[in-house]
């Protein structure tokens, strides 16, 4: 990996939007992360690196929030998730990055539109739905593994129970973290993943470490209805730029 001008206009961000993504501020922004480290490396690449660094902040992550959390909400979602990753582990090589990222991008477009749209109506928590959930997880552990992109399918499901904002990131730190550690070994029986990769992926971590830190800052003096309004926001900006991407791939 040649450290030049790219280097720092694509990588070094992509990393530092990974660890805000792990504070639980704006998690679906870092779906631009995967395309950003692209600009320098392959795909595979890009996967194999970040993936230790999403492990790595989730350590950090999850002793944070270790007793804010909804157990009975992973219980649920953490298995179907699974089921999800081990799809897309055999499905990798079938799907192209730019199809997935469209899909995550229309269900993120979709979500965030009708909430905007309707918003008085969603201050009103709506009850856990089995059905939803597992559909949402699984869809969540399938993207999350091909393009490390689970953030928006997760939050499709989470975001209406508005849960408290404390309990809400937790749940979702805990629920990546199982995912993440889920991946590691298909990862590396795959191939995907090296020493080479792992040097690179313990020398950003550091950036990943910044990340966090301004994520956490920026938590605490958060509103409630402020921090949901800006998560929604973000996913609406993010899933809009990958429809546009793949708009994009079709004229040129």
């Amino acid at each position: 990996m040649e450290i030049n001008f790219l280097f720092f206009i694509s990588v070094v961000p992509a990393i530092i939007l990974y660890g805000i993504a792990k504070s639980g501020l704006g998690g679906s922004i870092s779906l631009i992360s995967v395309p950003l480290m692209t600009v320098v490396m392959s795909l595979q690449q890009a996967l194999a690196i970040i993936l230790p660094i999403l492990i790595f902040s989730d350590m950090i992550a999850v002793y944070r929030f270790r007793r804010e959390f909804n157990f009975r909400i992973l219980k649920l979602i953490v298995p179907f998730a699974g089921i999800g990753i081990l799809i897309g582990s055999f499905t990798f090589n079938h799907f192209s990055e730019d199809f997935l990222k469209l899909i995550v991008g229309i269900m993120g477009f979709l979500f965030a539109g009708h909430y905007f749209l309707f918003k008085k109506e969603k201050t009103v928590p709506v009850k856990q739905n089995f059905l939803k959930g597992a559909i949402c997880s699984s869809i969540a552990g399938f993207s999350s593994f091909c393009v490390h992109a689970g953030g928006t399918p997760t939050s499709l499901y989470l975001l209406p129970l508005r849960l408290k904002k404390e309990i809400y990131v937790g749940t979702r730190i805990i629920f990546f973290c199982c995912v993440n550690l889920i991946k590691l070994p298909l990862y590396i029986y795959l191939s995907m993943m090296n020493l080479d990769t792992l040097f690179q992926s313990v020398s950003l971590f550091p950036l990943a470490l910044i990340g966090i830190f301004i994520g956490y800052q920026l938590l605490k003096i958060i509103e409630e209805n402020l921090f949901y309004n800006i998560i929604y926001g973000l996913i609406l900006v993010s899933s809009t730029k990958l429809i546009f991407d793949f708009i994009l791939t079709l004229y040129f």
